[in-house]
Formats: structure tokens, sequence, C-alpha cells
């Protein structure tokens, strides 16, 4: 198949839709501001949020119109989410202190109070809700290899399971008047839906069918219908469910994903975010069902912070990082943009060849896979609406693999390097994941939740045939990266007393540990494959080290926050990444003497470098992000659907 040219105007970015039907909005954070999980106090009074100080996110509050913001002392974000005690005096987060994995943090609102850990023990500690009473504190534990419920007295600091009966991973949330108890079940990779007294007996099944998730605050507030979302349909769907034992209902049906739902403080309303009209946007409904109505509609990406409590306003984050590659060459510093700034360029690779295949994201989960010279010129995609994303080359340039969920689900596929139409390799209801070539390329790595509580590695014939499962620990978190003798770099969650560990698995399911410490990346395999160039987590920055594969003691490549990126062809240099404020740039560390020279000095940030077969140049992303906190005020818009 010839390949079809690049169309400019095809990922343009542009407003969608009529803009004088939907509600009028207000911008509180400044226009080129960078926040994430920002959340509102119950009564509306404060505002809270994550933001970039240095090397590390800090926690910040403001009256809720932002006009005082105060740093607080908590730093090193894990998730960003805020879960409020009911009265509003203390609201709890899954962060670090810098000296040990994230846990459940305690932040009072008094003014100088200082942050403390209120659950101990081994394992991740995440912050799930709060009981009615405001003193005990449910969240969710991963040690051992399962996930258990677990909530804590955060007066006395003395913890309990939530369902003691239950045996199965499971994550619990109470009913707003403390009497029962919604389930999150997992059971061989399927999510359920169970029900329990306050005290996680009688437990009682609600759903069988294996695709219900329940929404981050499941319950409506009078307390008789739980919120989830399923993918039974083939696309995420937004469902209610009655607790007394009535059957549940579809609230949507689009051949889009319609997710992350969330209540309106009355349990009239809810507001959700749709990839109807290939873009993502935010939607609301009613929750006795009926038409949806849009609330924005633009190619900027919105997340929910919710409901501002005694308003009729919605408040969102809303921004768009802009992202393009570009090219740097080594013997002059001469750089050259390879993508257009009207485009937004995700993900890309760089072939052995020096084409390099970009991931054009149009929105709404639309993607197209585009390709180009390194030297530049025109793109030129290869397959429109790939669905899909993280597209890699085969060792020898001929082909691509990816993740898609054109079939319904996220599954592997293949396609070749000129065009044509791809060939799907994986077709299970789950998801399929991180795809990665072996050696010779004769065969793909994948991780899959098939019968599994978090994910195995299984590979299967670049030409199709029957999957093959490698591991079958079924706590495979992530598929880090495979190296140059077919074996592949894994992440692991809770394995023993461990929280997680970086295993080197062999093509026979094999493996040994090689970092048990903490949370690590894989940056790359040395060229004579004799060491590894991780990146690990969990002190006060990331740091960069480098493992033998033989075994034995690692060693510190850059000072703490310095993070390697990927090693040059003959193994002498290594790409890092530095941060100056909130941006990052590029420099380059001799591995022999441990001397550096910087490589970029902009107000962009750029990272995700690769270096090109000869060593001669570098091809990297330069992202500008940008991230407001804004408000939509819907009075009007909820007045007119009476």
């Amino acid at each position: 198949m010839k390949r079809v040219l690049f169309l400019g105007a095809l990922l343009a970015l542009g407003a969608c839709g009529d803009q004088s039907a939907l509600p009028p909005i207000t911008t509180l954070s400044p226009e080129k501001a960078n926040v994430v999980g920002a959340g509102y106090s119950p009564d509306g009074s404060r505002i809270y949020w994550w933001q970039r100080d240095g090397q590390q996110w800090a926690l910040w509050a403001s009256p809720a119109d932002m006009s005082a913001p105060a740093r607080l002392e908590l730093t090193n974000l894990w998730t960003p989410d805020l879960v409020w005690a009911p009265d509003g005096s203390r609201f709890a987060v899954f962060a670090s202190n810098g000296e040990s994995m994230p846990h459940a943090w305690l932040i009072d609102t008094a003014a100088g109070s200082t942050p403390r850990q209120v659950a101990g023990g081994e394992g991740l500690q995440q912050p799930v809700a709060w009981n009615r009473d405001g003193r005990r504190l449910g969240y969710v534990v991963v040690a051992g290899e399962s996930v258990i419920a677990m909530a804590v007295n955060v007066d006395s600091g003395t913890p309990y399971r939530m369902a003691p009966t239950e045996t199965r991973p499971h994550v619990g949330f109470w009913s707003p008047d403390g009497s029962q108890m919604a389930l999150q079940v997992v059971d061989q990779g399927r999510f359920t839906i169970a029900l329990a007294d306050s005290v996680g007996g009688d437990i009682r099944q609600l759903t069988t069918e294996g695709f219900e998730a329940l929404a981050a605050i499941p319950w409506s507030p009078d307390g008789t219908a739980l919120l989830y979302t399923s993918n039974r349909t083939g696309a995420d769907d937004i469902w209610l469910l009655p607790v007394n034992g009535d059957p549940g209902r579809q609230l949507t049906n689009d051949v889009r994903a319609d997710n992350a739902p969330f209540w309106s403080p009355d349990g009239q309303w809810i507001a959700f975010f749709s990839n109807r009209g290939q873009q993502s946007d935010l939607w609301i409904m009613p929750a006795t069902g009926g038409p949806a109505r849009r609330v924005t509609d633009d190619v900027l990406v919105e997340t929910l912070i919710g409901w501002r409590p005694g308003t009729g306003e919605l408040a969102y984050t809303t921004g768009q990082t802009t992202r393009t590659i570009w090219a740097h060459a080594l013997a002059d510093g001469k750089e050259w943009q390879l993508t257009p700034d009207t485009a937004q360029a995700g993900w890309f690779n760089l072939s052995s060849t020096g084409e390099v295949m970009v991931n054009f994201v149009r929105g709404g989960g639309v993607n197209d896979f585009a390709v180009l010279p390194i030297g530049g010129g025109e793109p030129q995609v290869i397959l429109a609406n790939a669905g899909g994303a993280q597209a890699r080359w085969s060792p020898d340039g001929s082909m691509l693999v990816f993740q898609s969920d054109r079939g319904g689900s996220d599954d592997i596929w293949v396609m070749d390097a000129v065009g044509g139409a791809p060939r799907q390799l994986t077709s299970w209801p789950g998801s399929e994941t991180a795809p990665r070539w072996n050696a010779d390329g004769t065969e793909i790595y994948f991780r899959a939740d098939r019968e599994a509580l978090f994910g195995d590695v299984w590979r299967v014939p670049a030409t199709g045939g029957d999957p093959a499962r490698v591991t079958t620990t079924g706590t495979v978190n992530v598929l880090l990266s495979v190296n140059r003798m077919s074996q592949v770099f894994v992440g692991l969650i809770g394995r023993g007393q461990a929280t997680f560990t970086m295993d080197l698995v062999d093509a026979d399911g094999s493996s040994r540990t090689l970092w048990d410490r903490s949370i690590a990346q894989v940056v790359g395999t040395s060229p004579t494959s004799d060491s590894v160039a991780i990146t690990v987590f969990g002190g006060s920055a990331p740091q960069a080290m480098l493992l033998p594969l033989a075994g034995g003691e690692g060693r510190p490549l850059l000072p703490a926050g310095q993070t390697g990126q990927a090693w040059s062809p003959d193994g002498k240099e290594m790409v890092y990444r530095f941060l100056v404020g909130e941006a990052g740039d590029l420099g380059i560390l001799t591995l022999a003497d441990g001397s550096t020279r910087r490589i970029t000095e902009t107000p962009e940030s750029e990272g995700g470098t690769e270096w090109s077969a000869d060593g001669t140049t570098l091809v990297f992303q330069r992202a500008v992000p940008i991230s407001r906190i804004t408000t939509a005020n819907l009075t009007k818009l909820l007045g007119a659907a009476h």
C-alpha cells in the first residue's frame, strides 16, 4: 500500500462545535500554569492542588478563588487525589516524605499543621474513602500477592481489615451513612461488585459479568445506588446499580468510551468524560438517564475536579501539552524540527534505518501513525485512526508492533512498515499491552491480565499463532523492556514483603531479581549486554543507577534528580535529563570518566531521547505542559434541562 501523504489540516488544533451553546467558564489559575490533582474542601471554601517545585511536586492551598496560594509541607506526589474527611478538617493523600515508599498521609487543614503518616507496615497503602464518623480512613494495601481493603482509626493508629472474611483481592467503600460497604472485587482478572454490611460481613455478590469497575466515589449521596463503568459491549459505558437487589441500568450507550463518572452533591446529575466526537470532553446527564449534555468542546485535555459544593459550578483542570519531535546533530549542535506545531506528536520510535515513526494524537483516542526521515520531510501516514499507541519498529525496520483498542479492547497488532492492513495477534476480552520485539524480530513479548491478578508476560510469533505464557506469578505490573538477548525486564507488585521488584525473565519463564529496594524503570541495556541502566524512585529525587546483569551491587551514574535517557550505540555515552525549574533539559554523560556536557537549554521541556544507529544524531520530544484550574457555571444548563 502506498503511503498516504500527511495532511496537516487533519491534525490542526481548533475549536469544535457551537461554543455559544456551552456553559460560561472561568479560569482561576494563571494561563501558563501546570497544576494537577486539584480538589475543593467539602464546604467549597478552599482549593488544594499539586504543582511542580524544582525536582518535586509540592502541595498548595488557597481560598477557592486562588487569591492567596500557599505551599504546604508535603512533596513527592504519587497520585494527586485528595480524600477529604466529611467535616473538612483534614484529608488524606497518597504520597511520600522522600524517605519511604508512598503511603497514606494525613493533613489537617489548620494552619501550621504537620503531615503525618497514618498507616504503617509493608506494601503500598493508598487512601480510598472515609467513614461518616470522620475517624476511620479506608485504604487499600498492595502487599504479598494480594490487594486488601483496610481501615485505620486515625486517632489511635489501629488498623484492621474492612472485610475480614473476603479472601479475593478487593477495595472497600463505605456507604454515606456507614451502614454498608461496597467492594470492588478482582477474581482471576475479572472485576465484579459485592456488597457487605458495615463491618465487612454478610457479603453478597451484586454483579458477575466481570467488567464492572466502580467509580472513584461510587455511592449515590442517598446511599441507594452505586455508579460504575463496564466495557461488556466493547466500549466503556456508565451504569447505575441499585443496592436493593434490582438489576443495574445502563445510562450511556455510545460507540465511543464514556468513563470517570462523578455524582453531583444532590445526586440528580452525573458528570463524566466521553470520547464521542473523536475527542475527550466533559459531559453531564441526569442520574435517572436521558440525553447527555456537553460541558466542554475542544481538543484541550480536561481532568475532572468535581462539583464545587454550594454552587452550580463544575470544576476541572484543562490544558494542552504541546508536543513536537526534534533532531539534534552532535557534531555541530544544529537542531531541526521534524513535526509541525499544529500537530500533537505523542510517542515516537526511531528505526535502525533512520526513519522516525510518530504517533500523532487527534484526541478522543484517535491516533495516526506517520513516518518521516530523520533528516526531515513531510510526514507520511501509514495507518489512519490507529486506535493505538507506542508503535515500535522491528529490529530490521520492516514491521511495526503496537497495542490498539480498534478491535474493542486493548490487543496486540502488527503491520508492514510501508503501510497496509494491520494484523491482529491477540483477541482476548481483557487487555494486552506493552508489546516488545525479541532480539531477532521473530516473536513479540507483551503483558496480559488474562488469568492473573495484575498481569503476566506472554509471547506470540510475529507471524501469528497461539500466544504462550512466560510468567505465572500474576503480579507483573509493567513490562519494562527487552534486551538484546531476548530476555525481558518486568516490574512486579507485592512479591513477599517487598513492595516492588524488577526482575530479568528468560524466555522459559525463569527469572532473577535485579532490584528490590524501590520502584525502578529501565533506561536500557549496554550494547555489550553486561549491564542495565535504571532509574530508581523512593528517595527525595529519582536516581540513575548502573546494575551488572551478572549480579552484584549497582552504582550511581548521576547526581540525584538527573535521570538516564538512552545509551549511545557504542556504549560510551548516555543521554540524561535534568530539571531546571519545571522544564527538563538534556545532557550527555561520558561513562568512562563521568564528565557531562549540556545539549539543550530552552524554556521548553525535552525528553524521550533516542540515538540514531550511527551515533551522530539525537531525536527527542519537546513539550510545553499547561494545565489550568477552570470552573463551568452550569446554572443555566441545568435549569434548561428541567
